[in-house]
């Protein structure tokens, strides 16, 4: 598959156009309508599909079939965008709480962190949305 990434195109795909100011404002932005526009949804894994992570992979997937994905599928696209358009963003590993108090396994979640003024933790692949935190 080609090597493509179109930042028009994804913005379109949640409701934006450019410009998108490099600030907390157009982070929030951004978040909060990918949030509203691309379902977590995890389809694939219960039918057996192969799970593929690659960019290129991710954008036809979600950008052009107008489909969901799953947390790695979803921030890993988001951060894509982010990059693109100018925001410093780096991926963390991430363990999912549960309901004793303790939490899933290394690797079970990734999240992003997103630098402006201060470090930002910004999640947009997960069933259980919230606005971005400072971490």
């Amino acid at each position: 598959m080609a090597n493509i990434f179109n930042a028009a195109a994804y913005l379109d795909r949640i409701g934006l156009a450019e410009p998108i100011a490099v600030d907390i404002a157009g982070l929030r932005r951004l978040q909060y309508a990918h949030l509203l526009c691309i379902p977590f949804e995890n389809l694939d894994i219960h039918l057996g599909r192969p799970i593929r992570v690659h960019i290129p992979d991710l954008f036809q997937k979600i950008v052009v079939h107008r489909r969901g994905g799953f947390c790695y599928e979803l921030n890993g696209l988001f951060a894509s965008l982010l990059k693109t358009l100018g925001f410093e963003v780096t991926l963390l590993s991430a363990r999912v709480a549960n309901r004793e108090g303790g939490f899933g396994p290394e690797f079970d979640h990734l999240a992003l962190r997103v630098d402006l003024d201060q470090p930002y933790v910004v999640d947009v692949g997960s069933a259980m949305h919230f606005l971005s935190r400072y971490v």
